[in-house]
């Protein structure tokens, strides 16, 4: 026995308070189906995105793929200690070519044992401005993460290739749809492909976190 739907069709003024019985369709009986807000409004007006940001960083071999045990340094860092409860889901990476000639693209390394590092992290940030961070990450930003075991290529972030810096507009911004996750326990660092020549860059790692 097919199942019949009935809906409306047009625009429609209620007001709060309604219960609404019918679903939305176009003329041509088409589902309408409307984001309202921006795509992440949901989401951060509860408070559930933060973000990690680094500025003007000067990449040197110790930023380079694969992080080596102990020295390597992160341009930044995400990890999701044991036990949190939650994946950690990248949402969008921005990438600012500052100045100078990369050598490539950048990429995430996979850092077994996270729990070993000794270097002082940071907090998240949280994406709703001016409130408290809420978020279980620990971040380490172009800084060393002492205690690391070798990092592990995981995934090619992409970006500018080995070109200079020229005028107008220098940034990429890429988006994740569930794409590349962050499950308890686990640590990814964001690298570059090589040193370059006097490549700067800047940028930010936006995420939510999902309950497990």
């Amino acid at each position: 026995m097919a199942l019949q739907l009935q809906t409306s069709v047009g625009l429609q003024k209620n007001a709060d308070g309604v219960t609404q019985q019918l679903l939305r369709t176009g003329r041509e009986g088409d589902l309408i189906v409307s984001e309202n807000h921006g795509r992440y409004y949901e989401k951060n007006s509860r408070g559930g995105l933060f973000g990690v940001a680094w500025n003007a960083v000067t990449i040197v071999s110790a930023h380079n793929s694969p992080l080596t045990s102990g020295t390597g340094t992160p341009i930044t860092s995400i990890y999701n200690p044991i036990g949190s409860g939650v994946n950690i889901s990248i949402v969008k990476v921005i990438q600012h070519l500052t100045s100078g000639t990369p050598a490539g693209p950048l990429v995430w390394n996979n850092v077994p044992n996270p729990q070993n590092i000794t270097a002082a992290s940071a907090a998240a940030i949280s994406m709703q401005a001016n409130a408290a961070a809420a978020s279980v990450a620990k971040t380490w930003t172009n800084t060393a993460v002492t205690g690391s075991a070798t990092g592990v290529l995981a995934f090619v972030e992409g970006g500018f290739a080995a070109v200079a810096a020229g005028a107008g507009v220098n940034t990429l911004v890429t988006e994740h749809a569930g794409d590349l996750i962050i499950p308890p326990g686990t640590m990814l660092a964001l690298c570059s492909y090589g040193t370059g020549t006097t490549h700067l860059t800047s940028g930010m790692v936006i995420w939510e976190e999902i309950a497990i």
